[in-house]
């Protein structure tokens, strides 16, 4: 799957924001059945989904669900979401590999029995809790339908006795980068909360700070942020013009035999031309 900018929380009963959210610029919608539905709305919610994942792919959107993490309601929501048009299921509260295993196979079922193409839903999983850090690689290498996984910050918070500071947030945050970037999935997030509303420019500084700790996409809950999200999740064209010079300097040197070089004043070697090979994939 092409990396994902840009999520944009939806409660998955309100057809008044799922309807407003078609128009904004987010690359995903995520219709939330956790905690964006109280549990008396969440039956109206789950019999919407096929109308509200069917405009979504209209206006060419990724369209995601988040189900409920404790199982007998988890299993009512897959059996809801998981139908022709869905992209990508929101797994909260992953604490264990096992725990997206048993989904997977549930969901490789549900793909046969709805005639949907094998495999095509994919897992975003959300870290949340104390114990889930010692088995991050685990879970995120835990199934191929896995294309990213990211930290959330108020719950995290909230099991760990803290407050979302960035401080506090700081070392999962990369523990959880590390582990997406050692399974090959694409990590996601900031660090900071995800519930502070704050300025644009504040909010662009977090989010040009998480794509050079090596983040790559954010889920917001407000859409005034997506085009800042967006924005810095997009190469410039000054950027792909350089990566692009990196490729092929670095391709000819390599051509002549030569394993380094220098390229106006820096030194170009492996890293420096792979790094440039991953900006243009993103195009």
């Amino acid at each position: 799957m092409k990396t994902v900018r840009s999520f944009l929380f939806v409660p998955a009963a309100n057809e008044k924001l799922l309807l407003s959210s078609i128009k904004k610029s987010s690359d995903a919608v995520i219709l939330d059945l956790e905690d964006g539905t109280h549990s008396l709305q969440r039956p109206v919610a789950r019999e919407r989904l096929t109308t509200f994942i069917a405009c979504l792919k209209a206006a060419d959107k990724l369209a995601a669900v988040r189900i409920n993490s404790e199982w007998l309601t988890a299993v009512v929501d897959l059996q809801a979401a998981v139908i022709p048009g869905l992209d990508i299921l929101v797994l909260p509260k992953v604490e264990h590999p096992r725990d997206v295993q048993i989904i997977a196979q549930m969901v490789s079922e549900l793909e046969t029995a709805k005639s949907m193409p094998a495999g095509h839903v994919r897992f975003l999983l959300q870290i949340e809790s104390a114990a889930a850090l010692p088995r991050l690689y685990e879970i995120a290498a835990a199934s191929p339908r896995v294309m990213g996984m990211m930290l959330g910050s108020e719950d995290y918070s909230l099991d760990i006795g803290g407050l979302p500071t960035p401080d506090a947030l700081l070392y999962p945050s990369m523990a959880v980068l590390t582990a997406a970037r050692a399974a090959r999935i694409q990590p996601i997030g900031f660090i900071a909360s995800i519930a502070e509303l704050g300025a644009l420019e504040d909010f662009r500084a977090v989010i040009r700070r998480a794509r050079e700790l090596g983040f790559r996409g954010a889920v917001v809950v407000h859409p005034k942020f997506l085009d800042v999200v967006n924005e810095c999740y997009t190469p410039t064209p000054d950027e792909i013009k350089r990566a692009q010079h990196v490729v092929n300097t670095f391709e000819a040197a390599l051509a002549r035999g030569e394993g380094a070089i220098k390229l106006d004043d820096a030194m170009i070697d492996k890293p420096v031309y792979h790094r440039a090979l991953e900006l243009l994939a993103q195009l």
